[in-house]
């Protein structure tokens, strides 16, 4: 019954919250350190608002999520908001601060409203990059690589973004086209996801081809306890960049077979015929 359960909730449609739902104080000092590896609080946290075409056929149907930039004295940390509401959750159970019955519909609407699947934590000292997602199923992976190296060129524009004189600029990642729009009136040379390099925190970036967005919505200077933070090794399993992106493929050409190749989990024929395919438009095409 609870693979069911797990499995319905990895089915379900993506819901979002909007910016204005987004309460930090619920989520300060609340972390089991038992399933977690907590490296420093942060000192800034910066909500972007994240918009995506689940299928590069049509880039203007889109989903949108919130998604944390923390920043700390040695850490940069990337993470969706449901995930970290999630986690913050979780942590508050397994400390009995909560009890799961009261606590299950938060997490199944915090657990929908995810749109960006990894926790990306910087080393801004050795400029190496630790990634955690799931490629699909229920197991989450990890792998290390290097930050990338952005090479920006800066153009001519600008744009008023949440109330900041922006410049333009552009870049190419991972086999992808770059707009970005950054504010040298803010001095973190920061933005989403892998983004960064550019002498101003990234208001706004955007891909040439219109499948992803992550705008800026809000930029505050933490007060109390926001932690820069990764699972713990008991909850991931080191693999690769490469094999990653793979086992996400092959879960977007086949659901079902990639949640149940292993054995653990059983599905119904008649549940995995009612399972399609799922379109394939990863961030990261190369």
């Amino acid at each position: 019954m609870k693979k069911n359960i797990i499995l319905l909730i990895l089915l379900v449609s993506t819901t979002c919250l909007s910016a204005q739902t987004l309460n930090f104080s619920q989520l300060e000092g609340r972390w089991d350190s038992t399933k977690t590896v907590q490296y420093e609080p942060a000192q800034y946290q910066i909500v972007y608002e994240y918009k995506f075409a689940k299928d590069a056929k049509y880039p203007n149907t889109k989903r949108t999520a919130n998604t944390i930039l923390r920043i700390g004295k040695l850490y940069n940390m990337f993470i969706d908001y449901g995930q970290l509401t999630f986690d913050s959750i979780s942590a508050s159970i397994s400390k009995g601060e909560s009890q799961v019955t009261s606590s299950g519909p938060k997490l199944i609407g915090a657990l929908k409203s995810i749109g960006f699947r990894e926790l990306i934590l910087l080393n801004r000292e050795t400029k190496n990059e630790f990634i955690q997602c799931k490629a699909g199923g229920l197991q989450r992976y990890q792998y290390e690589e290097d930050a990338p190296q952005l090479k920006w060129d800066l153009l001519q524009g600008d744009s008023t973004i949440a109330g900041y004189q922006c410049q333009k600029a552009k870049t190419r990642l991972f086999g992808r086209d770059y707009i970005a729009w950054y504010a040298p009136e803010v001095e973190l040379p920061y933005g989403p996801y892998k983004f960064c390099g550019l002498p101003g925190l990234i208001f706004k970036v955007q891909d040439t081809e219109d499948n992803f967005t992550f705008t800026l919505t809000g930029l505050q200077q933490v007060k109390g306890y926001a932690p820069i933070y990764m699972y713990d090794k008991s909850a991931v399993i080191k693999s690769t960049r490469k094999t990653v992106r793979q086992m996400y493929k092959n879960y977007c050409a086949d659901p079902v077979k990639a949640l149940t190749g292993d054995g653990s989990i059983s599905v119904s024929a008649d549940v995995a015929a009612t399972v399609n395919a799922k379109p394939y438009n990863p961030i990261e095409l190369e």
